[in-house]
């Protein structure tokens, strides 16, 4: 899911199935090995778009079999909602591109010593590593190098692989991290963190998988070469990924399906190999001489648990 703001219309759902074949077959496939093909009398996995939209009833987008008749169109809250409740089971796992906890110190329930005094962990970890992660200048040599009331961890470590993301409570991201933390409370205990719902990011997936001119070839932008960059992507995720039912040129068209199909395949592979974050940013090609991040992670530990996501390894 490539989550958007609860009262605007560019929430995106992408829904993947995987037919035919064993167990074995499954996991064979998620590895790209050569016997996921066949594996005796017909046994052939096959991953599926079953869907991928940003509101109902668009032709090219996949049918969800229960579609409304009326009302609204859009995965605004109820809809979304509605949606999830539909679909998850014990089989299922959900993405969402969205942050799925809040920085350290809006969650923290302590007396508060300020920032530069604070002694818990994870706030520690982001005041040390902070000035030695990052990768760009300051004009201002008075401005600090973390705000733990705004970014969480996993902000710090990704800036410092190159991918840059918006920061959990920064200018603009507040509301939907307000929503995500919404529908994690309504959603709950259907949805637990960790178990059947991961947060990832469609940029941190493309730079593990691709090199850096695909991922600025398919950024925002309404282009025929965008748009050919992202099929280029859909097309390399792997072979047997199947559009029965959802046409490859509406996903490439609209970036929030795009993403939104990053992130259910993300968590296909998740879910067959177990990959956890924050190791997979460790991968991410550095220069030499380049920020110290493998060395950051190991003194993360497991504070990634509530200050990270998941995103795919290789």
């Amino acid at each position: 899911m490539d989550l958007g703001g609860g009262r605007g219309k560019n929430t995106a759902v992408a829904r993947l199935e995987l037919a035919g074949g064993t167990s074995s077959a499954a996991q064979s496939f998620a590895r790209g090995g050569a016997d996921a093909e066949e594996s005796g009398g017909g046994d052939v996995a096959r991953l599926h778009v079953a869907e991928a939209k940003v509101r109902y009833g668009h032709r090219g987008t996949g049918s969800s079999g229960e579609e409304p008749e009326e009302g609204d169109a859009l995965f605004r809250d109820e809809v979304l909602i509605d949606y999830l409740l539909r679909w998850v089971d014990e089989h299922t796992v959900v993405a969402i591109n969205a942050p799925l906890s809040v920085p350290p110190c809006v969650r923290c329930q302590l007396p508060c010593p300020t920032v530069a005094r604070c002694e818990v962990e994870v706030v520690a970890w982001m005041r040390t590593w902070a000035p030695r992660l990052r990768t760009r200048g300051r004009s201002d040599p008075h401005k600090p190098a973390v705000t733990p009331y705004t970014q969480r961890a996993t902000e710090v470590l990704w800036e410092a692989a190159g991918v840059r993301p918006r920061e959990t409570l920064g200018q603009g991201s507040g509301p939907l991290t307000a929503r995500a933390a919404y529908l994690r409370r309504t959603l709950s205990p259907r949805l637990r963190l960790h178990e059947n719902l991961i947060e990832v990011h469609p940029r941190a997936t493309l730079a593990m998988l691709f090199d850096d001119e695909v991922v600025r070839r398919c950024r925002q932008g309404e282009s025929t070469q965008v748009w050919d960059a992202r099929k280029s992507v859909l097309a390399g995720l792997a072979e047997r990924v199947a559009f029965d039912y959802v046409w490859p040129e509406v996903i490439v068209r609209n970036m929030h399906v795009f993403h939104a199909v990053l992130c259910a395949y993300t968590s296909f592979l998740w879910s067959q190999q177990r990959w956890q974050g924050p190791a997979e940013v460790t991968r991410v090609p550095v220069a030499p001489g380049g920020p110290p991040i493998a060395e950051a992670v190991e003194a993360l530990g497991e504070h990634w648990l509530v200050d990270g996501w998941i995103v795919l390894g290789r």
